[in-house]
């Protein structure tokens, strides 16, 4: 199957950097709707929000945000490579209980829309650079992430020039069959990252007592130490 069939856009405006203390203050949003964004995500979302080339041409609007607190080795998600919103159920949903269905998106031309803006200097998104096939199964698989990482990752310690990576407090755009991966940190510092979805086919969550994260998760290899 080909994947990255359309380039990531890269936005032209930027946010600053912003302040630890500003960090700190920042909630982390779980399927926020844009207006809960904007209400509750605090002035680093709002400038992020700004920047985007928002289209409006969903029905919906998910926000998630997540601020780390990163000491190097660390990774702010599970490494490997993947694509986003893929099918997980008959509606399209990417958080059913499915397998993922990666041909459901063949030929769909709602597919689901993407913006990301990470800071920083030391953890940047890694995306897949031109197209590339893939061989993953036909059928729906709950291994798909992982056949298709071990393959990614294979071809990338081939060619480096296989991968870009994002700029830093730039939004950027893509789509559910752009391949990308977290990478580890390489040095200490604070991280924001804001992913935002233009979707027909999951709603943003309504209980606020879901959508505002007070922690937020990392991973590290089994031999990190402080």
């Amino acid at each position: 199957m080909i994947f990255n069939r359309n380039p990531i856009v890269v936005g032209t405006k930027t946010i600053e950097e912003p302040s630890v203390s500003e960090l700190k203050n920042t909630f982390g949003l779980w399927n926020a709707s844009y207006d809960d964004a904007i209400r509750y995500g605090g002035a680093i979302t709002r400038e992020a929000l700004r920047v985007m080339n928002i289209r409006h041409d969903r029905k919906n609007i998910i926000v998630d945000t997540k601020i780390h607190m990163l000491m190097k080795g660390m990774c702010p998600a599970i490494p490997g490579f993947h694509c986003d919103g893929v099918p997980r159920n008959k509606d399209k949903h990417p958080a059913g209980k499915d397998a993922p269905d990666t041909l459901a998106q063949e030929g769909d031309e709602r597919f689901n829309h993407y913006h990301l803006l990470v800071t920083g200097e030391g953890c940047l998104t890694q995306f897949i650079s031109r197209p590339i096939e893939v061989p993953i199964p036909v059928e729906p698989d709950y291994e798909v992430y992982g056949i298709m990482s071990k393959y990614v990752q294979s071809r990338v310690t081939e060619d480096p020039s296989l991968v870009t990576t994002v700029p830093s407090k730039t939004s950027v755009e893509f789509d559910w069959w752009n391949i990308h991966t977290g990478v580890l940190a390489s040095k200490n510092e604070w991280r924001y990252l804001i992913r935002v979805a233009e979707s027909d086919y999951y709603e943003p969550q309504q209980d606020l007592r879901q959508v505002i994260r007070m922690q937020t998760q990392v991973y590290a290899p089994t031999n990190f130490s402080w």
